[in-house]
């Protein structure tokens, strides 16, 4: 076994529908079988409702352990999302430690559930040279506050490589962080509420934050090219990965410009025009819907892509509704300067 790095799912919502998925959330069936094309060994730890999907199947709850619930018992919901996503979004981390010590693997790659793979992890050399690989782009600012805030502390494991002493150690962290050092989520969490931006403390922050403490050598960021010019896709629904405005882009239908070479999806740089070879793609949020077409046909499907120009128009529509557009944050952001300009001229008047 100790030549084999398995892929590791984890995925328990039961038959409640997601953006972009349909009851069951059916999606996670072609993360599976795109998976499994590359790699000897997926596993899925999962629930009932999606049993059937993969042979090497795991029932999550059995993988509960005291190091999950002395993370409970120090979670703080630092966000807006509901308790329960908020917490359940660190617990695979926890789970997957579980599953390498009682199976005996040394090491796995972590995907999301709406991620297709087009690599055999086990034959990436580049794994065999680090603690923990993961896909951090170079922009860390939060896109509305001025440039150079460095907020957004971003790093995602839709992909992601860790060993297992990895795992244990960043694990420990999370519990540390809550328990002992809740100053230091609570800078980021004060700048959201602050300036009213969407969002908080989440699972991708406390990577963003661990990796930093990490000496040279240990960590691999994914979303710069291997010697093969191949690199891990973050988000296909956004012409970034590590920079900004990266790669082509279908702007109207909001995803990256796809070209396939040998089975494998490829992507040209907007201002070299240079190829990429693309390992993951990632198919966050509404772009679900083509998580089937790319991985049947290798193409956007037709009825995707009218779903997804009207679930643009909607989301745009709730946007303003809410509040949420560049222009109404900017409003926010002048607003709030405003108050505290007057807030400071008062007290020197008194």
């Amino acid at each position: 076994m100790s030549g084999i790095i398995p892929v590791i799912v984890h995925h328990e919502t039961g038959e409640k529908p997601q953006s972009g998925g349909r009851k069951n959330q059916e999606y996670l069936k072609y993360c599976i079988l795109q998976a499994k094309r590359f790699n000897q060994k997926v596993v899925l730890l999962g629930d009932s409702f999606n049993r059937a999907w993969c042979d090497d199947w795991h029932n999550a709850d059995d993988f509960i352990t005291d190091k999950w619930k002395a993370f409970h018992a120090v979670f703080e919901n630092l966000s807006p999302y509901p308790q329960a996503w908020a917490e359940g979004i660190f617990k695979r981390f926890f789970l997957i430690l579980e599953y390498l010590e009682r199976n005996g693997y040394d090491d796995c790659v972590i995907i999301d559930s709406d991620v297709l793979l087009y690599v055999n992890v086990s034959a990436y050399a580049p794994f065999r040279h680090c603690k923990t690989a993961m896909e951090v782009p170079e922009n860390q600012d939060l896109g509305a506050l001025p440039s150079g805030n460095g907020y957004k502390w971003k790093a995602c494991a839709g992909v992601a490589y860790f060993t297992k002493q990895g795992l244990t150690e960043f694990t420990d962290y999370c519990i540390d962080v809550y328990k002992n050092h809740r100053e230091l989520l609570l800078e980021k969490w004060n700048v959201h509420k602050k300036y009213g931006i969407y969002g908080g403390v989440c699972e991708m922050n406390l990577l963003y934050l661990w990796i930093r403490t990490l000496p040279e050598g240990e960590f691999l960021n994914l979303l710069l090219p291997d010697r093969h010019n191949a690199v891990f896709d973050n988000f296909i629904g956004i012409p970034d990965n590590y920079l900004t405005s990266q790669y082509e882009f279908h702007p109207i239908l909001g995803l990256k410009k796809l070209h396939w070479e040998n089975g494998r999806p490829c992507c040209y740089t907007k201002k070299e025009h240079q190829r990429t070879v693309f390992l993951s793609l990632h198919f966050g949020d509404t772009t679900k819907i083509f998580m089937e077409g790319v991985c049947r046909h290798q193409t956007y499907s037709l009825s995707a892509r009218c779903r997804k120009l009207l679930w643009k128009v909607r989301g745009m529509l709730a946007d303003i509704k809410h509040g949420n557009t560049t222009f109404q944050q900017r409003l926010k952001l002048k607003r709030a300067a405003g108050l505290n300009k007057k807030s400071s001229t008062d007290k020197k008047t008194r």
